[in-house]
């Protein structure tokens, strides 16, 4: 019998290993003590553990270690991104059919946004992004309301040494540009432009927020310029709907 080829990390499997010594009974764990759950030396252990350390998932207190925030924002995000599919999907698919357009629900990933949920219009010009697909965040409508939450310094910490490549002249190219477009986001409560990655399209998006005040989402209505109008009903649809779903996070 042929034997499967492994293709699994043994890095990534003793990074994730790291992770999972830490629990309620334990939640500091010196560098010997992580070496000892994991069979393996203090040197190698030193190496994940620093790397963790820097990436933002361990944090160091005096000559132990304790689980950083960053891996709640993990199980957070995988929570919340089940929780906008599952809540949106029906006023999203309401959306679409008292307008005519095609609407889309995602989730924010490091730079970039996750196309959730997608409510298709039956145009014959429409805008049709996958579910699954990924944008980068500052250059969509829904990847602005995302980011427009988000504090500085997790701003400068998620776009450190990002490279902003423009498919637009429209769009921002350095942090710099980008952080007085998210305050101006922030302090209007949607965004609706022209697309800044797919010629003709325009797309008005809202955030989705939950009863905690907490950024988890967004939503778009999306369809050709020649078509969609920034007007205030329309915009105002999309709002309603947006608070709808977020009344129920």
């Amino acid at each position: 019998m042929v034997k499967e080829p492994d293709y699994r990390s043994n890095s990534l499997l003793r990074g994730l290993g790291i992770l999972e010594c830490f629990s309620a009974d334990s939640p500091e764990l010196t560098l010997s003590e992580i070496a000892e759950a994991l069979s393996i030396t203090s040197s190698a252990a030193y190496r994940f553990v620093v790397t963790l350390e820097r990436e933002g998932y361990l944090s160091k207190h005096k000559t132990s270690y304790r689980l950083a925030p960053r891996v709640m924002d993990l199980g957070y995000r995988y929570l919340a991104s089940q929780d906008v599919y599952d809540i949106a999907r029906v006023p999203a698919d309401e959306l679409r059919a008292e307008t005519g357009f095609t609407v889309h629900v995602s989730v924010l990933e490091g730079t970039e946004i996750i196309y959730v949920y997608r409510a298709l219009s039956n145009r014959a010009m429409v805008s049709n992004v996958p579910v699954g697909s990924r944008l980068p965040a500052f250059s969509t409508t829904m990847g602005r309301m995302l980011l427009s939450d988000l504090p500085e310094e997790d701003l400068d910490r998620r776009f450190d040494g990002y490279v902003f490549e423009r498919m637009s002249p429209l769009a921002p190219s350095s942090l710099a540009e980008l952080k007085p477009l998210l305050k101006e986001d922030r302090e209007r409560g949607y965004v609706a432009q022209r697309s800044h990655l797919s010629t003709g399209t325009f797309s008005i998006a809202a955030p989705l927020v939950s009863r905690h005040g907490r950024t988890l989402g967004a939503i778009n209505l999306s369809g050709h310029e020649m078509q969609l109008h920034p007007d205030e009903a329309l915009i105002g649809k999309v709002r309603a709907t947006a608070r709808t779903i977020s009344q129920m996070l």
